[in-house]
């Protein structure tokens, strides 16, 4: 029988490498059930060939849960021979089981045989779809029918990750659901637009990575909309007692606004593209300049004899050595100084990347040709000496500048270079990409991995290369390791998007969205604290915020609005699924797959089967199109569809 009890104690976790399943290739007959399993030593399964496979999945659960009605979940995947070195122990006097299914080279997957009662062994979910699903929901929003068949058309993660890695690559000249959106939000008017932006990127982008990517490094340089917005309302005021513009704005507070929400969107541009061609040297200059950072912590007022410590404490506490990275009080001082005189306005094209060019003086004039850039006041710069991490090894040295103003300009340079380049900044980054896509605990292992990747001058944008520590990042054994599968919760940007995507949703990126991620207290832009929005996802799990998420799924499955609104008649009826009376469990078993990755318990999977063949009362009932509508909202409000 492929099934086994033994008693054993706990041990660190290691993984196994993943291919994917082919799905397109159709097989007479999947491999056999497999035969003679058996537990060697303490930790080792071994079993008997299967005719016809290729390689063998192992799935494995406590003996206590089996009581409860919870099967065993995938273990190792793809695995090359005939044993397996199990990992992970349970807690003494714990037992686990096992089951192991043989796949064959096409991908059909055996079964896990039958129970003593004769019944076919459960499974809380295949490891191909599990393991898709996993990957899907990390390197993007998660499921929709274009990744889905990506992945199978590649014929592995591996090849997807790597493609998601190199999103030039990846084609959105014909995806018309994005295309035909972004226009009217990109570029954005107000920040409700800027939201927007995110949201339908997230939705419809086939460049999946890429989004998140960018929706990371804008959140670890969190910037707040309000506070920009203010600065710009000073720029652009409401025109009083008739007096004519043209400073003023007539339609105050639209000038505004825009302006706001354009520096904003350069940011997420900006940041999108070094996440895959830039160094982090790179995007923490980005930033450092960034017209709506240099508003947001104070740049603008933080001049020669007066100070202002809040972007030099930030850039050091928040944005790269962290909390615990060995500065000091004096190199927040000493920072700081080096940041007085930088401001913003507007210039020309030709004078955009020239701190010392001039302003255009009436800035206000649209029909002038010009960008919102970081620009040097010498007149407000500290000129004296400097001295960061001193008696360290780190130390740097900055001389007197005065009467010189590209020297006081390098300052800045100098000082991002020192802070770039310190080793707390590689393990704070490190830890901080890995608790985004890998692991909300990662253990210093990874963190030395990616430490070692950053340190590499060979990579294509040289040490510090983003892509590459990404890469490396996603690489990792523990990324695919099938027992971190749902470890780590959704934020509620991401909970609303992959619900979208997974039920052909349809949104303007506003509307009804907008006013969930308000009540999950979760809006992009918003935030008027530097940290940015928390990555752990146990902090986006609490009563209000489960209660939302649940009244979100209702809304969308019950939508059928262009504005906000889903599709899953269409959905199942493009993937073979009839939505006619009598075909519940086909219905329930394809949306959990395309929502859940397949990982239901029967009792869970009966309960949706239920609930599609009875109304409101519990009363038997022949299930319509609004009641599968209902399904899709029952379904999104599993445990399972809060994780990734």
């Amino acid at each position: 029988m492929p099934f086994r009890l033994v008693l054993r104690r706990v041990l660190p976790v290691t993984a196994l490498a993943v291919a994917m399943l082919s799905r397109a290739t159709v097989l007479a007959q999947a491999p056999p059930e497999v035969q003679g399993l058996t537990v060697t030593g303490s930790s080792t399964l071994v079993w008997s060939p299967a005719p016809g496979a290729a390689s063998y999945d192992v799935y494995r659960g406590l003996a206590s849960d089996l009581s409860r009605g919870v099967p065993g979940r995938c273990h190792a995947y793809h695995v090359g021979g005939t044993s397996f070195a199990s990992p992970a122990l349970p807690g003494p006097g714990a037992s686990y089981f096992y089951l192991v299914t043989g796949e064959s080279a096409a991908g059909l997957e055996g079964t896990a045989g039958n129970t003593s009662a004769g019944a076919p062994r459960a499974l809380l979910g295949h490891c191909g779809p599990v393991l898709r699903q996993h990957v899907l929901n990390r390197l993007g929003y998660g499921w929709n029918e274009w990744s889905r068949d990506r992945i199978t058309a590649l014929g592995s993660l591996s090849a997807y990750i790597n493609e998601q890695l190199d999103p030039s690559s990846i084609s959105e000249a014909d995806n018309t659901e994005l295309s035909s959106r972004l226009p009217s939000i990109d570029p954005p008017d107000n920040v409700t637009e800027l939201i927007a932006r995110q949201v339908v990127g997230g939705v419809y982008a086939r460049r999946q990575l890429a989004e998140q990517a960018a929706g990371f490094w804008t959140n670890h340089f969190n910037t707040e909309n309000r506070k920009v917005d203010d600065q710009f309302r000073r720029l652009f005021p409401q025109c009083i007692g008739g007096s004519p513009p043209p400073q003023c704005d007539p339609g105050f507070p639209a000038r505004a606004d825009r302006e706001a929400s354009l520096t904003q969107d350069m940011e997420f541009d900006v940041f999108q593209s070094l996440a895959f061609g830039g160094s982090f040297r790179e995007i923490l200059a980005a930033s450092a300049k960034s017209p709506a950072m240099i508003i947001f912590l104070d740049t603008i007022t933080n001049v020669a004899g007066a100070p202002n410590e809040n972007y030099a404490r930030e850039i050091l506490e928040l944005y790269t050595m962290g909390v615990g990275g060995g500065y000091t009080q004096t190199d927040v001082e000493q920072l700081a100084r080096v940041f007085t005189g930088w401001t913003f306005c507007r210039k020309s094209p030709a004078n955009a990347a020239n701190p010392l060019a001039p302003c255009i003086t009436n800035y206000w004039d649209a029909s002038i040709a010009g960008s919102w850039v970081a620009n040097f006041v010498s007149a407000s710069h500290d000129c004296g000496g400097k001295t960061l991490f001193a008696w360290s090894p780190q130390q740097v040295v900055l001389s007197s500048t005065c009467g010189n103003p590209a020297a006081q300009i390098q300052e800045i340079e100098t000082a991002l270079d020192a802070l770039a380049t310190h080793p707390s900044t590689r393990a704070f980054i490190s830890r901080k990409i890995l608790e985004k896509f890998v692991s909300d605990v990662p253990d210093q292992a990874m963190v030395d991995a990616l430490v070692a990747e950053w340190g590499d001058a060979s990579n294509p944008h040289g040490v510090g290369d983003l892509r590459e520590v990404l890469r490396r990042a996603l690489t990792l054994p523990q990324f695919l390791d099938p027992d971190r599968t749902g470890s780590k919760a959704k934020t509620p940007l991401e909970h609303y998007i992959s619900a979208l995507r997974a039920t052909r949703g349809r949104t303007d990126g506003s509307s009804q969205v907008f006013n969930y991620l308000q009540q999950a207290q979760y809006l992009p832009y918003l935030n008027a604290v530097p940290t940015g929005w928390s990555e752990q996802g146990s902090d986006w799990i609490d009563t209000n915020n489960l209660l939302v998420r649940q009244n979100f799924g209702i809304a969308l499955g019950a939508s059928s609005a262009t504005s906000f609104g889903s599709d899953p008649l269409g959905l199942l009826t493009a993937n073979g699924i009839s939505t006619a009376p009598g075909n519940a469990a086909a219905i329930v078993d394809f949306l959990a797959d395309a929502l859940l990755g397949g990982a239901l318990t029967p009792a869970e999977r009966q309960k949706a089967i239920d609930f599609l063949n009875t109304n409101d009362s519990g009363t038997p009932s022949t299930y319509n199109n609004a009641r599968i509508r209902d399904l899709v909202g029952f379904l999104l409000g599993y445990p399972q569809f809060e994780e990734q």
